[in-house]
């Protein structure tokens, strides 16, 4: 995980950690986890990162106590009675431990495990068994070579790449457009935004870049925003809408309105 990580949710602490999100809730109740440090909601990245190394003892603390036997009982004649599942845990390894013994970043086993790469849990617990996990380091090497070892870039981050890269003005949109034109496609993503390889982004050709650039311009000088559209009709931005809805008039790209479409309106 990159140190440039902002913060984390509930739901991504979790997901980064390798646990449930109702673990981590239990935890955090029982002061295992301390509480988040960003406005009582979020935990930053300096505060979550002194959370992996104890995650088995949080883990390990959240398992229910064995009762003791009762006294004067005997075990003579009854079956075994089952491993407890702190036993079981540190027999099997979850995302976090897999990563570590791999050799591998989180995000790296994730897109592998998305990839087929590799397989998926093999206990009742969603965990990998020893068993399992020893047959996987062969595939370090094939792992790396299809993941890469970079996360990959957000697409105002893959903007000012391309920008920086080709000397060209490229805006956010433009990456945008590109990836729906399947000249990009995304390698995972950050909280539900695609994000892209800088492999990928190098390997685009600068015609491609700049058709994109050229097509937002052209799109941007035959179109109008709401407040646009509202004065150039001498009306107020309300009643263009309104009136805009009414007939079947939506806007395009950036939330622009054609111009000529602008122009074919009359007051209702």
């Amino acid at each position: 995980m990159s140190q440039n990580r902002a913060d984390f949710g509930p739901v991504q602490l979790a997901r980064w950690l390798g646990i449930e999100e109702s673990q981590l809730r239990r935890a955090q109740n029982r002061g295992l986890v301390p509480p988040p440090d960003i406005d009582d909601k979020r935990w930053s990245y300096t505060l979550a990162k002194t959370l992996p190394d104890r995650i088995d003892d949080i883990v390990a603390a959240l398992e229910p106590k064995q009762e003791p036997a009762a006294p004067g009982t005997s075990d003579v004649g009854r079956p075994a009675a089952p491993r407890a599942r702190g036993a079981q845990r540190r027999e099997t390894f979850g995302p976090v431990q897999l990563s570590r013994y791999l050799g591998l970043k989180t995000w790296q086993l994730q897109r592998a495990r998305e990839r087929g790469l590799v397989p998926e849990p093999d206990t009742e617990q969603k965990r990998w068994s020893k068993e399992l996990v020893k047959t996987l380091p062969d595939r370090v090497e094939e792992i790396l070579a299809a993941v890469g070892d970079h996360p990959g870039l957000g697409s105002e981050k893959a903007a000012e790449h391309l920008a920086q890269r080709t000397g060209l003005e490229v805006e956010r949109a433009d990456v945008q457009l590109l990836a729906e034109r399947g000249l990009l496609r995304p390698v995972g993503d950050f909280r539900g935004w695609p994000l892209y390889a800088i492999e990928d982004l190098d390997g685009l050709a600068p015609a491609d870049v700049t058709a994109a650039i050229s097509d937002r311009h052209a799109w941007v000088a035959a179109s109008l925003s709401s407040e646009e559209a509202a004065g150039l009709l001498g009306w107020p931005v309300g009643k263009f809408e309104v009136t805009a809805e009414r007939e079947g008039l939506t806007p395009g790209r950036f939330g622009r309105y054609a111009r000529s479409a602008v122009e074919g309106l009359s007051v209702p």
